[in-house]
């Protein structure tokens, strides 16, 4: 039996001494009780008192992902709403050059005049214009 257990349980001379717990794990008998008895009267107050911190503990965990959770959701519709102001800004930017660059088309005489004959239909004293019917 010496040779089935570690040498830690082996004292330096070699023999086998059996310590009581040894003894006691050896001879318990099992016992005809059940497993788990409730309401568990052994349990003092500190139990109830480690239950309740452990439970506010996991409350407050809890509401921390939560609101941890709220404010990565806000960022994520800060970060959309950024991007759609930024595109607005490209499209009102290119109006800008768009009518900067009308700004400078209208100071010529030659665009004037097509403006004119395109959408206003003026044309010169010394034109004819012919009209043809479908």
């Amino acid at each position: 039996m010496a040779a089935c257990l570690p040498a830690a349980l082996l004292p330096a001379g070699g023999k086998l001494i059996l310590k009581s717990w040894v003894i006691m794990s050896i001879k318990r008998k099992k016992s005809k009780e059940p497993v788990s008895r409730f309401p568990r009267p052994h349990r003092g107050s500190r139990y109830s008192m480690y239950r309740f911190v452990g439970t506010v503990g996991v409350l407050v965990i809890i509401a921390l992902c939560v609101m941890i959770g709220a404010q990565y959701l806000q960022q994520l519709r800060v970060k959309q709403e950024l991007a759609d102001y930024e595109a607005r800004l490209e499209e009102y930017e290119q109006r800008k050059r768009d009518l900067e660059l009308e700004i400078e088309r209208l100071q010529e005489i030659g665009y004037i005049e097509m403006l004119a004959r395109d959408r206003l239909g003026l044309v010169k004293s010394d034109e004819v214009i012919f009209q043809l019917e479908d």
